[in-house]
């Protein structure tokens, strides 16, 4: 194509057609012209489908990941509702005297453990640290999920704050073995029996008046307190999600 067009100026040059040489230059610039921009045209309209089927595909990985967290929060919020229930046995249990210190300790270590809501972020985390949030051209949501992520975070900080305050609290025994620790089942089945024979055997769980009896239903109470606090952040997270994902669902996400 390029020799036919060349063959064509050579031509007009060689029998001194100057004027429509030069016409024909022009119209000859003028096409190559047309053809870029038909080009670009063509690779934007490429290019913004593309980021048309990544961006929709966003907003579904994400919505996705909201409807697992509302799940993760209603799950988590029944293993904390089950854990004050069992403190709550706890007390009564313990003023149940006489009683056997190692049920009670091992029903507390039960209670003790920590069900850690791990929220799934990873559609959104995506986006944001490969530099594509730019790809959400919905400016109403990309910025109402931004606020959810601050939220989200915000809920996790008092979370964990939360669990270390009642781990610092059910951990702050003077002496551990006087406690009893030796009697919770994890450690009693590594013990050997000389060894457990060789240790206190403080019977607090049977004298009201014992400091560490007073201390461990103290704390009791304060742990069915700050599991109560922690349902609260739980339901104040999973009703902050709802706005969001209503913006999601319009989508048409499936």
């Amino acid at each position: 194509m390029i020799k036919f067009f060349r063959k064509i100026r050579q031509n007009l040059l060689s029998e001194g057609k100057t004027g429509k040489y030069l016409k024909y230059a022009v119209g000859e610039i003028v096409l190559v012209v047309i053809g870029i921009l038909i080009a670009l045209q063509i690779n934007n309209w490429n290019e913004n489908r593309k980021n048309n089927i990544a961006e929709a595909d966003y907003y579904c990985r994400i919505l996705d990941d909201f409807e697992l967290n509302e799940k993760l929060i209603d799950d988590t919020t029944e293993l904390i509702n089950n854990k004050i229930e069992l403190c709550k046995e706890l007390i009564l249990d313990l003023n149940k005297i006489p009683n056997e210190r190692d049920e009670i300790l091992n029903k507390f270590v039960i209670a003790l453990r920590q069900d850690v809501f791990v929220p799934s972020n990873i559609a959104f985390e995506d986006i944001t640290s490969s530099g594509q949030l730019k790809l959400l051209t919905d400016l109403k949501l990309k910025n109402r999920l931004i606020k959810h992520s601050t939220f989200l975070n915000n809920i996790l900080n008092l979370l964990q704050e939360n669990r270390n305050e009642i781990l610092k609290r059910m951990s702050d025994y003077e002496l551990i073995v006087d406690f009893g620790y030796q009697d919770i089942n994890y450690l009693n089945q590594v013990l050997s029996k000389e060894l457990v024979d060789l240790l206190p055997k403080n019977d607090w769980t049977n004298e009201p008046n014992n400091p560490i009896f007073v201390k461990f239903q103290d704390n009791l109470v304060v742990f069915i307190a700050m599991l109560i606090r922690q349902k609260q952040h739980l339901s104040n997270l999973k009703k902050e999600m709802q706005e969001p994902i209503g913006l999601l669902k319009e989508k048409e996400c499936k």
